[in-house]
């Protein structure tokens, strides 16, 4: 690709912080892998400054320049005590975005940057402040369409049932009826992280490229040596927050359809735990089901060579770095066929479950996990394939020299 100069590319990433995980780790890994071939501004909340500026203290080479705005103290008092959380949160992003649409116009005619693309957020739902600067424009990848199977919801009373219900009501509203999707008519490139989300784009006449969210790097790349599997015996792992639409509930469920050598262990915390281990002391899966808590990243990282199998069975999940890592520490993945996970895995490196009735989604879960007892030879195979296909489709590094070739062809365009 001949290019006469670095192209200057400013990126809106409300959420970008290092080491924070989820869409902070997302947006801190996309511009600083995108700084090693482009100019990269970065304009984000100014609650991301401290975390940004210590990670960058005495860095060599190529870094992201950083422009942090946010709103009034006021705004963000209104935001801490807003009732529910999540409509908190959408108010506040909506409002930030409105200011930095004007902040993108100020820099626009300082700078004159060839493209300007919208990181984070990624839900389709939530608005973007990049279109409308005379300046191409890039948006996502934005995914968030997945829909709750309401069959498969786990008893936690009225409150839970209906957000779930009004999400896939909004989801439907946006998917279905095209609220929401005006905006992304006026961007030059939009990238959608899964099919799902391509075919809602396409539905509502919008080409739109595939690129899942997430990524993997460094230590999490790094070869590990995985123990032997015992015959007949098999080890699963959970990674996660223990909540309720992760899918824990299914998992123990299917674990009581399986023989006893089969176990799980599930490192992680959340609200959802104590209702989750009073299930497992009804069915009697205490002695087979081990909680090892919330660990440092890095802790995490050294245990997945313990495990044979990666149990993750989300009922909503646009991308999950979890699943990435335990592909790259060689680990088969058994998920449920919806968002991120499921376009992650392919049936040479896991096994991908049909979400249908809940009796048919457990044996399915169950017999899946069973195909590797019976098969005990597949999971180094599936383990190895799902190592090769991380690397080619999830590495960070090129992830942005695809996401840099899709830049060159916009300005190109334009």
């Amino acid at each position: 690709m001949n290019q006469a100069r670095r192209y200057k590319v400013l990126i809106s990433a409300y959420a970008c912080e290092p080491d924070k995980g989820s869409e902070p780790e997302v947006g801190w890994q996309w511009v600083m892998h995108l700084s090693e071939h482009c100019d990269v501004t970065v304009l984000t909340r100014s609650n991301n400054r401290k975390g940004i500026e210590e990670k960058l203290a005495g860095r060599l080479g190529k870094s992201p320049q950083f422009i942090y705005t946010d709103l009034s103290a006021a705004a963000k008092i209104a935001k801490k005590w807003m009732k529910p959380q999540c409509i908190a949160v959408a108010w506040y992003y909506s409002a930030w975005q409105k200011k930095a649409y004007w902040k993108i116009k100020e820099v626009q005619k300082k700078n004159h940057y060839d493209l300007v693309h919208h990181l984070t957020f990624a839900s389709f739902r939530l608005p973007f402040a990049v279109t409308g600067h005379n300046t191409p424009s890039i948006v996502g990848p934005v995914g968030g369409c997945e829909e709750f199977p309401e069959e498969l919801l786990p008893d936690r009373g009225w409150q839970i049932k209906t957000k779930e219900i009004f999400r896939n009501l909004m989801t439907r509203l946006c998917a279905g009826l095209g609220l929401g999707m005006r905006k992304y008519y006026y961007a030059d490139q939009v990238i959608a992280s899964t099919l799902e989300m391509q075919q809602i784009f396409s539905d509502h006449g919008i080409k739109s490229l595939v690129m899942p969210q997430i990524g993997v790097s460094g230590n999490q790349l790094a070869v590990v040596a995985k123990k032997k599997v015992a015959a007949g015996e098999i080890k699963l792992l959970f990674v996660g927050g223990i909540l309720y639409w992760k899918g824990l509930e299914l998992a123990v469920h299917a674990l009581s359809l399986l023989p006893h050598t089969a176990s799980l262990t599930i490192i992680g915390s959340g609200p959802d735990e104590g209702l989750l281990r009073k299930e497992i002391k009804r069915l009697k899966l205490t002695e087979r089901i081990h909680f090892l808590g919330r660990k440092p990243h890095a802790e995490v990282l050294g245990l997945y060579k313990n495990y044979d199998l990666f149990l993750y069975p989300s009922l909503h999940d646009s991308g999950s770095f979890t699943v990435l890592e335990a592909m790259a520490a060689g680990l088969p993945i058994v998920c449920l066929d919806r968002g991120g996970p499921a376009l992650s895995v392919d049936d040479k490196c896991g096994k991908v479950v049909k979400s249908q009735s809940r009796d048919e989604t457990l044996d399915s879960l169950s017999s899946a996990v069973r195909s590797y007892i019976d098969k005990p030879d597949e999971i180094a195979i599936h383990g190895e394939n799902a190592r090769r296909r991380l690397l080619g489709l999830y590495d960070w590094g090129k992830k942005a020299e695809v996401m840099f070739g899709i830049y060159d062809d916009v300005i190109r365009r334009k």
